[in-house]
């Protein structure tokens, strides 16, 4: 599977939290109630430009499922701290390898299971910071983005 590199700025973002297993029900309902503040709050073009971001913030290895926390964000540099749907917060940029992948359980599991080998190959030298899925306008699309130095 071959990775693009891209560099993301330093930008504020709004975004949801949901606290539970990943893949869950609720985190599927979570994104379509992102979708819907963005579009009645007029964010559209900041979607095309730079699309749903679904941050994992815990190793389900080590934390419970239903204590995993799994956040939707979407970079904007409108204030929206006083809205009761989202919370904001700043988004610290770095170089990412990105691998973009068939959005279906199967493809991404095999993302998944295959990541050691394709970090090898790729030869990739990870840094500390959570892997994102970034979803576009493109439906069935998701790309993982690997934070490298």
């Amino acid at each position: 599977m071959n990775c693009k590199i891209e560099m993301l700025t330093n930008m504020k973002m709004v975004y949801m939290r949901n606290i539970g297993p990943y893949g869950s029900r609720e985190n599927i309902e979570m994104m379509k109630r992102f979708k819907q503040w963005i579009n009645q709050h007029q964010l559209i073009d900041k979607l095309k430009e730079f699309g749903i971001y679904g941050v994992p913030q815990d190793d389900p290895e080590k934390i419970p499922p239903e204590k995993c926390r799994y956040e939707l964000m979407l970079m904007t540099n409108r204030d929206f701290s006083k809205d009761q749907m989202v919370q904001t917060g700043h988004f610290e940029g770095g170089k990412y390898a990105v691998f973009t992948v068939i959005h279906t359980t199967e493809k991404v599991n095999l993302f998944w299971s295959q990541l050691p080998q394709m970090i090898q190959n790729n030869q990739l030298n990870m840094r500390q910071a959570s892997i994102m899925e970034r979803y576009r306008e493109e439906e069935g699309v998701c790309e993982f983005l690997l934070p490298i130095f």
